[in-house]
């Protein structure tokens, strides 16, 4: 059973250098959730320079053909999102549905939607243009 907590963000705009999102997060249990579902008023951006790749590894393997074939996997990196707040590289503007805050007055639903980002960019790499987080 779900907590009925959700969010989603979209892409806005996307240029050589940023990435910029509006987001929203709502609460199922409160009664204006309908309404602050609708309102993507919290904005994250994005550094390009903040984008991790992984780690590509690339073996040979025979194939029960007996044929050789190339395959390729990527091995996602380590990643910190303290070090990437503190060094401007991730901004978050808290939107206004904002149902809990770490101590650093982030919002936690924005951190959960990053960290999806960053996987999913990791494991496929393409930029995704929108993204739901619901639990």
């Amino acid at each position: 059973m779900s907590r009925g907590i959700g969010g989603y963000m979209n892409l806005i705009a996307a240029d050589n250098t940023m990435l910029i999102y509006s987001y929203c997060c709502y609460n199922v249990n409160n009664d204006d959730w309908r309404e602050m579902q609708k309102m993507e008023d919290g904005e994250i951006f994005i550094d390009r320079d903040a984008l991790v790749e992984p780690e590509i590894h690339r073996k040979m393997k025979r194939m029960p053909s007996g044929r050789k074939k190339l395959i390729e996997k990527r091995v996602p990196r380590d990643y910190s999102f303290s070090e990437m707040l503190g060094a401007g590289q991730v901004t978050i503007k808290n939107a206004s549905g904002t149902w809990m805050k770490s101590p650093d007055g982030i919002d936690l639903m924005a951190c959960k939607m990053l960290y999806k980002f960053f996987r999913e960019y990791q494991e496929t790499g393409v930029i995704q243009e929108h993204i739901g987080y619901f639990c």
